[in-house]
């Protein structure tokens, strides 16, 4: 019984509670986290890329509604529909 009580208690309070001050979640990193659980990321059309939605380019190519993550994917995808 002895040698599972020394296994139990491996750190005394004081260390104990600087491990759990040093795994504490700063304010900043709250903040961060919040903003990324706020994001809503979708996938380019043209290249695959994963983007916030906010920043994405939309076109109607042959009546159909595409998203993209820039300009430039929209019109190298929109090329290659004509080519179809």
């Amino acid at each position: 019984m002895e040698e599972e009580n020394e296994t139990e208690n491996i750190y005394d309070k004081k260390e104990r509670a600087e491990q759990l001050a040093e795994d504490e979640i700063t304010p900043a990193e709250a903040g961060f986290i919040e903003g990324y659980e706020d994001t809503k990321l979708i996938e380019c059309n043209s290249c695959g890329g994963q983007f916030d939605f906010e920043k994405s380019v939309e076109r109607e190519i042959n009546g159909e509604m595409f998203t993209f993550c820039s300009k430039k994917c929209a019109d190298h995808f929109e090329k290659r529909k004509a080519l179809e």
